[in-house]
């Protein structure tokens, strides 16, 4: 929120240069405080609670002061476009196309062009994220391709927080990469048919929960009335799971196969609704898919001819002397050649099983 009416405060700026209307920085502080008024809502996020609204208003307003004093009276270039749609073509046949918009373009002198971001990062980047930047960088193609008089074209990060601009450039030989890294990443999207679910803090500002199996069930819960929501089948099944795990310690032997039934049950209606979490009225059970490669008992045969294996091949330092969990590393995430895993394979055994978890559901 912050980042977009700093950005509509700059695009002011130089819409109005343009125009030959120069502003002063106390129009500007005016305007970004009419903007800021008018799109705020109670239902933005401020992650840092010590941190009221305010707060961030004043923050932005240093931002544009800053930026204003840094670059008065706005003739360091001529500006050739303001929040430019820019085609960027990956190949001569225009079937591998992506478009982006930029800040600003300007030019220096002729030929010499300059693509600005404005950035309200709260850290510095360090000299490899900007040198493996892409996002400017097929600006960069875009420019080319769109404006023919072009010489060279300089990126330029504006790190409003910190008053500082950093600059990059990239070769041909680094855009014509870059091409065809994008083209070979397009189609491997493309082929993707699996897309592996990756939970984290992240979660809670993500608009995709009622679609991904880690917390569709708990939009299902959402929109049932009580009644149906107390009566929801995965609810009952992980409420009386946990109700029965909790007392396990104190449980006689018979009661463990309710459990287990319990745990296919909840595991089958997590297949069935395709979904990776189950949601109870308090708690929630992650179904965790698990493989594992099972190694030879000591002193047998098969492990004696395993570890000649891995001396043979030069990969008995790797596995820490036959280290279970490093082999099953690298067997599961084949890190290996195929030829070494394949061998590897002939005496080890393949285990695959799912597992519950359980925690807290939070509000």
């Amino acid at each position: 929120f912050l980042g977009s009416r700093v950005h509509e405060t700059l695009e002011k700026l130089y819409t109005d240069l343009e125009h030959q209307k120069k502003n002063t920085v106390e129009g500007l502080i005016q305007y970004y405080q009419s903007q800021w008024k008018k799109h705020w809502s109670e239902d933005i996020l401020i992650v840092k609670k010590q941190y009221p609204m305010k707060n961030y208003q004043k923050m932005g307003e240093q931002y544009i002061k800053d930026y204003y004093t840094h670059y008065f009276p706005f003739d360091q270039n001529k500006t050739i476009a303001i929040e430019d749609r820019i085609i960027i073509d990956l190949d001569e046949s225009g079937k591998y196309r992506l478009q982006g918009y930029i800040d600003r373009l300007s030019e220096r002198e002729n030929g010499h062009y300059e693509i600005h971001d404005y950035k309200t990062n709260s850290r510095l980047p360090t000299p490899g994220h900007i040198k493996n930047d892409r996002q400017l960088a097929l600006y960069a193609i875009g420019v080319k391709n769109q404006y023919p008089n072009v010489k060279d074209v300089q990126l330029i990060w504006h790190f409003l927080k910190f008053d500082k601009e950093i600059t990059s450039k990239r070769t041909e030989s680094e855009l014509k990469k870059l091409k065809n890294d994008t083209i070979n990443l397009i189609k491997k999207i493309e082929k993707t048919k699996s897309f592996t679910v990756n939970p984290s803090f992240l979660c809670n500002w993500c608009d995709f929960k009622p679609i991904c199996p880690q917390w569709s069930h708990l939009f299902m819960l959402n929109e049932k009335a009580e009644n149906e929501y107390i009566s929801d089948t995965g609810l009952q099944l992980v409420d009386q799971y946990i109700v029965l795990t909790t007392k396990k310690r104190q449980m006689k032997l018979d009661l463990y196969v309710e459990i287990e039934k319990l745990e296919k049950a909840i595991i089958a209606f997590a297949e069935k609704k395709n979904v990776e979490v189950v949601f109870g009225s308090k708690n929630q059970i992650h179904i965790k898919k698990q493989e594992r490669y099972i190694m030879p008992s000591k002193g047998s045969t098969m492990r004696k001819e395993l570890e000649q294996e891995l001396k043979k091949h030069g990969k008995w330092d790797d596995v820490k002397q036959l280290d279970t969990n490093a082999l099953n590393k690298i067997l599961i995430e084949h890190l290996w050649d195929d030829t070494i895993i394949d061998v590897l394979k002939k005496y080890v055994q393949y285990s695959k099983h799912k597992r519950l978890f359980v925690s807290t559901k939070k509000s």
